[in-house]
């Protein structure tokens, strides 16, 4: 019989108890009707030891304090030949993207054609691609956006080429001021997680595919009606999550020599060529100080005529340590991201299931209007909190030239370390104990009853063991949490030290950010409802 949550032990003799401890470590008998099965979570004691690591750590790494002079090593990739020769060629954009466009146009077949529930697109969607896109960006910055299948069709349609990406069709409308920001992205991005986890999209084949063929005709709208792609830089929510936590990746496109492209006169890495766009981000590359926008197409690195242009590999966070300015847009889509992401990791919960039920029954209201309003107010809550946390630090400064929105505004980039980390640990769940289901489904694909490579109808086992990904998880919200505590630290030197009461204001701040690591732990040590993938 299929349960919610982790069964009770009554046995009473150690082997019996021991015993009862190992069933529960495995995944639970998978319940027919919706294909779940319930895992157990972080033990008690390792999500301990974590919060106390959380704590102590943040007092040793605000004590012994960090420099904000160091820029750290940047190493030239492109000094590769092979390599150089490769970003440099004029195809380079659709190689990278082909792939990825097959992949698409595969997806879209099976999606509209396959009769499974829980088959091939909704594992190779959402176990894989979602869960490995995350892991990508913090290993190699927006990657994702420069093999972006729906770039890739919007590029074919606009410049009628696979080698050139100048646009041929469009009016090129400049887009409109208001939504110059990351508005439009984070209510796409809030929209289309409640369509998600509100009506069980990862499930369903052609509901995924209709996603992305939306998401595709989204995308060449706009490139024909607005300039350049105005779409990716502010109406992509995908592109927006991958470019804010690029900032905290190990690769950056930025110019070698600062001083020629001053005295550049035609600014081709911005303006493009008659063979070369130019940045399609809106971006002067020359200028480029972080990586939320960049899309790491490598435009620019094609029309600079002087060669000027190149990637490099630098310091995790890099970003966070040299960040000047600081708006609200941004700094809400950050908390909001985090409250979305524990938001995700909630709903996987027993507890979740019942507070639902108990809602329904209490008010009467609909499943759609329950999951809506507790939506809302975590989203809330979670802007609330860190507000509250950011009017402290004021009431701390006691400096009338420093309000509360700048405190919001400047110390809310600290949270993206915890954002992202928890992210890769709620992900590392899902594909370390998920990922092989796709491998019999690979070998039949449609449900046809094929048997393409040999695998269909076969069991695989997980790729890690329960026990190893409870550490790695933990291991990654510390982390987490460390880098944003040292964020913070450095936002502290170069905006507050000067202030009488500067450093305490940091005080309530980090507190804030202690509560919501310590959310992130509870998630995890919570059981899961996780998907069988069959």
């Amino acid at each position: 019989m299929f349960t919610s949550g982790v069964p009770e032990i009554t046995l009473s003799t150690p082997i019996e108890k021991t015993w009862e401890y190992l069933c529960m470590l495995a995944p639970k008998e998978i319940n027919p009707i919706d294909g779940t099965h319930t895992m157990a979570g972080t033990p008690t004691w390792i999500a301990v030891c974590a919060l106390v690591i959380i704590i102590l750590g943040s007092h040793l790494l605000l004590y012994y304090k960090s420099s904000t002079k160091k820029s750290g090593f940047r190493i030239d990739v492109l000094k590769i030949p092979l390599l150089k020769v490769l970003v440099k060629n004029r195809m380079f954009p659709f190689l990278i993207q082909s792939l990825s466009m097959a992949t698409f146009v595969i997806i879209l077949i099976v999606g509209f054609t396959s009769s499974q529930r829980n088959g091939f697109v909704p594992q190779l969607t959402w176990t894989w691609w979602w869960a490995l896109l995350i892991l990508f960006v913090f290993a190699f910055g927006n990657l994702f956006c420069a093999m972006c299948p729906w770039e890739g069709f919007t590029s074919l349609v606009t410049s009628f080429s696979i080698s050139t990406r100048v646009n041929k069709l469009g009016i090129s409308k400049i887009f409109p001021r208001y939504f110059k920001n990351l508005y439009p992205a984070l209510v796409l991005f809030i929209v289309l997680t409640w369509i998600e986890l509100g009506y069980d999209v990862t499930n369903s084949p052609e509901t995924t595919a209709v996603m992305g063929v939306t998401m595709v005709f989204m995308a060449i709208f706009f490139a024909l009606i607005f300039e350049k792609r105005s779409f990716c830089r502010y109406v992509c929510p995908v592109g927006r999550i991958s470019g804010i936590y690029s900032m905290l990746a190990p690769f950056e496109i930025r110019s070698k020599s600062k001083d020629m492209c001053t005295t550049c006169i035609n600014k081709e890495c911005l303006m493009g060529t008659k063979t070369q766009r130019g940045c399609p981000m809106f971006l002067n590359p020359a200028k480029l100080s972080n990586n939320q926008f960049c899309t790491l197409c490598t435009e620019c690195i094609r029309s600079c005529p002087t060669d000027n242009m190149t990637i490099n590999m630098r310091p995790v966070g890099s970003d966070l340590l040299s960040l000047k300015y600081f708006k609200k847009d941004e700094a809400i889509f950050i908390v909001v991201l985090l409250a979305l992401t524990t938001f995700h990791g909630m709903t996987m919960t027993p507890q979740w299931t019942q507070i639902n039920q108990m809602l329904r029954v209490e008010t009467g209201l609909s499943k759609t209007i329950v999951f809506t309003m507790l939506m809302t107010i975590l989203m809330l809550t979670q802007l609330l909190t860190y507000w509250v946390g950011a009017w402290s630090a004021k009431i701390i400064l006691n400096c009338d030239k420093i309000s509360t929105l700048k405190i919001f505004k400047s110390y809310a980039y600290s949270v993206l370390p915890l954002a992202l980390f928890y992210h890769l640990a709620h992900n590392s769940m899902h594909f370390f104990m998920e990922a092989q289901h796709l491998i019999p489904l690979l070998s039949d694909p449609f449900g046809y009853g094929w048997n393409l490579f040999g695998t269909a109808g076969k069991n695989y086992s997980q790729l890690m063991s329960l026990e190893v990904i409870w550490w790695i998880q933990m291991s990654l919200v510390i982390c987490g949490h460390l880098f944003g505590v040292n964020a913070a630290d450095n936002i502290y030197h170069k905006h507050y030290a000067k202030e009488k009461n500067g450093y305490k204001s940091l005080i309530p701040l980090i507190i804030v950010m202690i509560i919501y690591s310590g959310i992130s732990i509870c998630l995890l040590a919570s059981p899961m409802e996780m998907k069988s993938g069959f």
